[in-house]
């Protein structure tokens, strides 16, 4: 066979995210395809795109033609796999999902064809956001009794405007004319908060009489009004039992009261430590233990010491409630029961947009958090950086996924059989189809075009790295042997890395690789002759990241061989003809430093 055969299949009848769905082979109407799969330098990112145009003579591809065998089933996104097919085999060139179906009609309405304009799995989650409020699932996990996230649109004092409970007994608030729309008081909130300058900022509607005497738990996120000698921001009445939460401007202590019907009396504790700053937003959370009558208080999470106290009060019996009083509030949240403070704490760093974990467990904890299966995901095995804060306010994922791919300093691709992929750092230098040449082209090897060039500039060079870090902080790396002979060229990445040692090791390949001159091969075709099936099995297995050694024969001297990995691979296949280019870079190609080697230790150095 002089070429491989197109294999084109389509799920009409699964949505995207089925891992398996059942394919139909359209193979027979299609006319034309191409794939696009790969980044355009050293340096950017990796994507993937096809095109395939089938005929619709008989309107089968038309989703206005009601007659039709798909009718229905034309919907944007459905899964599409292209593959081509040697005497040896089905080899996947791409798998990903359909925009669109666009039926054309050309010469006089005698011919008409649907262009087929696809995706891949990174451009599919490129339209997915993550969690506005990261902390927002984990609260009702925990089944609260009532979770006022506030951050419902609040007109400038405006009265009578709902605040949502979300909780397990819901009774939604209605603000007053003293509650405006303040700023989100944690990173990873939503943009809003209420404030209130009056003792009911917003008031719930009033639930049953609870005359069960019963322990509770109170959180919330506060700036105190700090006009007033003493702020209370938030009150309530819960399982027979009033309490007041505030703030002493004159001493700088937080306080938390609780009325008791049994004793007849209230039960005040005051945080030892003085001086809290007013003006810091704080997660503010205590329980209360009706059976030792205790109060604790956490502060971000965190256990601080208070100093208990009786005091003469009035107990009278009340429907259940929750207001809010002055200052800026955001996420209430009150539960039966005393909560754990690991919950507490794992509430704070959703809320705060913080959640340490390996860039291996960040990957599939974004993946977990859509539709998409983890079963079409491949994670670094074995990752060498951590990383601590994450993206608020619904990032998409895709552009998440690559902050973590940074953060790794490794490729972020999708695979030809739809998996999406993120190497560790030092996989391309440890692995042994990036290390070992899988094929030659040119000159003695596999066949290519007469049309080949060589880039070799300072275009795609970087001696001086800036990597941001979790926190914001900055490390700068410069190669100043680099800098000197060819003058700086600088790289910025965003990482969410967690440590200096993490950002140090990434600035160390930036301008380790960076800051030498490579050369980079144009695209080169693929020149194979009709008995050559076994060298297009060779070059359909090829994927991104592989090495090969490309192979030029100048008219007059020696030949040039460079050894590089492959960035880019593009198939373009018409009737009777299937053409294949690559794109490499010696770049990454290069494991073996000289004069970094070490004696008794591998030369496979990151």
């Amino acid at each position: 066979m002089p070429f491989p055969s197109p294999k084109v299949e389509i799920a009409f009848d699964d949505g995207p995210y089925v891992v398996s769905p059942t394919w139909t082979d359209v193979t027979s109407y299609v006319r034309e395809m191409s794939i696009d799969r790969g980044r355009s330098d050293d340096w950017g990112t990796f994507d993937g795109s096809a095109s395939v145009v089938l005929s619709n003579l008989d309107r089968r591809f038309d989703p206005f033609n009601t007659a039709g065998p798909y009718y229905g089933k034309l919907l944007p996104r459905r899964q599409i796999r292209l593959s081509g097919v040697t005497t040896f085999g089905t080899f996947n060139v791409f798998r990903g999902f359909v925009d669109g179906w666009p039926p054309v009609w050309t010469d006089a309405g005698k011919d008409s064809t649907v262009t087929l304009s696809c995706m891949d799995a990174l451009g599919l989650l490129a339209s997915e956001t993550l969690p506005a409020d990261w902390s927002r699932g984990y609260i009702l996990s925990t089944a609260p009794r009532h979770y006022y996230p506030c951050d419902d649109p609040i007109g400038p004092f405006t009265a009578n405007q709902t605040l949502k409970d979300y909780g397990s007994v819901p009774l939604d608030m209605a603000t007053t004319a003293a509650a405006s729309s303040g700023s989100q008081l944690a990173v990873g909130l939503v943009n809003s908060s209420v404030t209130g300058t009056g003792s009911d900022a917003a008031n719930s509607a009033l639930g049953a009489v609870n005359n069960s005497p019963g322990s509770f738990s109170v959180s919330t996120w506060v700036i105190p009004d700090s006009s007033l000698s003493g702020s209370v921001f938030l009150q309530g009445y819960m399982n027979n039992h009033g309490f007041f939460f505030s703030f002493d401007n004159a001493t700088g202590k937080f306080r938390v009261e609780v009325t008791e019907p049994t004793f007849g009396n209230s039960k005040v504790a005051t945080t030892n430590i003085a001086g809290w700053d007013s003006g810091m937003p704080r997660m503010m959370s205590f329980t209360w233990n009706s059976a030792s009558r205790a109060i604790t208080i956490y502060i971000d999470g965190i256990l601080i010491a208070n100093t208990t106290a009786n005091v003469g009060g009035i107990y009278i019996p009340f429907n259940e409630l929750v207001n809010i009083g002055t200052g800026s509030v955001q996420q209430v949240i009150v539960w039966d029961g005393v909560q754990t403070q690991a919950v507490l704490q794992e509430i704070y760093r959703g809320s705060t947009a913080q959640f340490p974990s390996t860039t291996a467990q960040r990957f599939t904890g974004i993946i977990q958090n859509t539709p998409f299966s983890t079963a079409l995901t491949s994670p670094p095995s074995a990752p060498a950086s951590s990383v601590i804060e994450i993206t608020d306010d619904a990032p998409r994922v895709a552009s998440e996924l690559q902050i973590v791919a940074d953060s790794e300093y490794a490729p972020l691709f999708v695979d030809k059989a739809g998996v999406v992929t993120l190497y560790n750092q030092n996989q391309i230098r440890t692995q042994t189809r990036s290390i070992v040449s899988q094929a030659t082209y040119g000159a003695g090897g596999i066949a290519i075009g007469p049309e080949v060039a060589l880039q070799y500039d300072g275009d795609s060079m970087r001696n001086q790295a800036s990597i941001t870090m979790s926190g914001g902080g900055v490390y700068i790396k410069d190669n100043a042997t680099s800098q000197t002979a060819m003058g700086v060229a600088e790289q910025s990445l965003s990482t969410q890395v967690s440590t200096l040692a993490d950002a140090v090791d990434i600035g160390n390949i930036v301008t380790g690789w960076g800051g030498q001159v490579y050369p980079k091969a144009d695209p080169f075709e693929v020149v194979l002759s009709p008995s050559a099936s076994a060298d297009w099995n060779t070059t359909l297995a090829r994927e991104l990241n592989d090495r090969i050694t490309l192979v030029v024969q100048p008219p007059t001297g020696g030949a040039i061989t460079v050894p590089m990995l492959i960035s880019r691979i593009s198939h373009s296949v018409v009737p009777g003809e299937w053409r294949t280019t690559f794109e490499g870079s010696a770049r990454w190609a290069a494991v073996f430093i000289l004069n970094q080697s070490r004696l008794n230790s591998t030369d496979l150095l990151g």
